[in-house]
Order: C-alpha cells, then structure tokens, then sequence
C-alpha cells in the first residue's frame, strides 16, 4: 500500500462522514440541538473550566427570546432556513406562490 492509497483511505471516508453530519445537521434541526446539549452536558457544562469548558459553552444550545426550537413556527426566528418567509396578507398561499412545471416529451 503506497502512501496515496492510505491517505485516500483515510480522508475519503471522512469527507463521507462530514457530509453526511451536515446534511443530518441541515435537516434536523431538533435532533441537533439535542446532541450538542447532551455533548455539552457530558463535558461538564457550564462549571467546566479550560478547554472542555469553552467547548461546553459553544455546544450549548442558545436560547434566543421568544423563538421556538425547530421548524414548526414562523416567527421570524430563523430556527430553520426553509422556514424564513413572511406569511402572506390574505393567511393562505395562493397562486403567487405556485410555480407549475410541465414536463414535455421531444419529438
């Protein structure tokens, strides 16, 4: 095994990995905040000194005032990135927020 297929064997996978918490991260928002607390927590949380307690404090979910955690409101919050638009005047959503996509075979 030569040194370029070690590092391929190392660093592919972790980009694999990276990816992969990204998108989990992306899309679950709730699940995430609660790994981070839990990891916080386990860390010693706020009464951890040194290195463990500056990681604790940047692990810590931050409370930000009348926001919900998640994606079920639309508050303006921005808790979530698809879940940043204004509600409309009328309450519902109507044609100006369609967009119809027709698919048309090529002769």
């Amino acid at each position: 095994m030569t040194l370029y297929h070690a590092f391929e064997t190392l660093v592919v996978p972790l980009i694999v990995v990276a990816c992969a918490i990204h998108v989990a991260a992306r899309y679950m928002p709730r699940t995430r905040e609660r790994v981070k607390a839990r990891l916080a927590a386990s860390l010693g949380g706020v009464s951890a000194t040194g290195w463990r307690g500056w990681l604790a404090k940047r692990l810590a979910p931050q409370e930000a005032a009348g926001c919900a955690t998640g994606c079920d409101t639309n508050s303006g919050c921005s808790t979530c990135g698809s879940n940043t638009s204004s509600p409309s005047a009328g309450g519902n959503d109507g044609p100006a927020n369609e967009h119809i996509v027709r698919l048309v075979r090529k002769p």
